[in-house]
């Protein structure tokens, strides 16, 4: 007995060492970053900046690897198989981790178990826009006009089980438009055809679409936020525009596989918080109306669970399903 117990004390000792220099050493080469959305999209334009401020902060590179498609469920598979050492990290979002637990019956992976949350990163109010031949000046015209011409007019969402689907399934509830979704492989692509007017609406995180707005080819009817963006002071909120309660966006965060050291999830989430209180992050942020996030593990987990209630509700009565 005296034997196993010091056996027992010397291997508990031994785990202190290991984690004690794991969080020493730790990141001793460069980390990846994996994004569910190819280039182009709000989650690009998150990570980027935010990978870049992490990668100063850690002292050593941070490289964007981008994995797209299925509603982020290439990215999060591939995240689980990962070695859990803190070195393969991934930008979770109201996608990857809020509405698609929640849309497919059955994941390849569990949201919640198959990941170490480490760290919440951005709320970002969505814009809600429409190619600018739309003969539509605000959302009450557009919802009419949909109204007007059932099965006509088409929503784009950078996926089935998008965060973007589900806001445009919500609007629907709320306003009885008429509209079909089309999901795409990202907010880029979905941004391109909203643009050659192949789809006519989309609600999205404003890093999406802000050029094209800027540019005149898409028109923005409403920021789905209780503020106007600074950045377009003269489109009114979802509340101003007539329907308060619609308020919505996407969210960030950063996760990595189940069984990452709590020593270097402490590390990861010292620095995120670090990252994106930092005044050049917060100041990329505010030029996109991008708000920072800087919870930690268990207010991260608390999040995602409260987001998968909400968007549960929203499935189940709008009847939204993948392919």
């Amino acid at each position: 007995m005296q034997r196993l117990l010091t056996a027992v004390i010397g291997l508990l000792a031994l785990i202190v060492m290991v984690n004690a220099s794991a969080q020493d050493t730790f990141p001793n080469r460069p980390l990846r970053l994996v994004i569910s959305v190819p280039p182009g999209g709000a989650a690009d334009f998150i990570g980027r900046v935010v990978g870049a401020k992490l990668a100063e902060f850690v002292h050593q590179n941070v490289v964007i690897e981008g994995r797209p498609g299925a509603g982020g469920i290439i990215a999060s598979e591939y995240v689980t198989n990962a070695t859990p050492d803190g070195y393969t990290l991934m930008l979770t979002s109201s996608t990857t981790h809020g509405a698609a637990p929640v849309l497919y019956k059955k994941l390849p992976y569990d949201a919640m178990k198959g990941f170490t949350h480490i760290s919440g990163v951005s709320l970002l109010p969505a814009m809600m826009a429409i190619n600018a031949d739309v003969p539509a000046k605000t959302v009450k015209d557009f919802v009419a006009l949909t109204k007007a011409n059932p099965g006509k007019y088409l929503f784009s969402s950078s996926g089935n089980g998008s965060a973007p689907q589900l806001f445009g399934e919500q609007f629907k509830i709320v306003t009885g438009a008429s509209m079909t979704h089309v999901p795409y492989k990202g907010s880029g692509p979905a941004v391109v055809d909203l643009v050659a007017g192949h789809v006519h609406m989309m609600m999205d995180g404003l890093p999406s679409l802000i050029g094209q707005i800027k540019s005149g080819r898409l028109r923005a009817l409403a920021a789905m936020s209780q503020k106007r963006f600074a950045v377009f002071p003269d489109v009114p909120t979802i509340g101003e525009a007539g329907y308060p309660g619609l308020e919505d966006g996407v969210w960030y965060g950063l996760s990595g596989p189940t069984g990452i050291p709590r020593p270097i999830v402490d590390r990861l989430a010292k620095e995120m918080a670090r990252v994106v209180t930092s005044p050049d992050v917060q100041e990329r942020f505010a030029t996109v109306g991008a708000l920072p996030m800087p919870i930690g593990p268990k207010q991260y987990e608390a999040f995602i669970l409260s987001e998968n209630k909400k968007w549960g509700e929203i499935v189940r009565i709008s009847g939204a399903a993948p392919d």
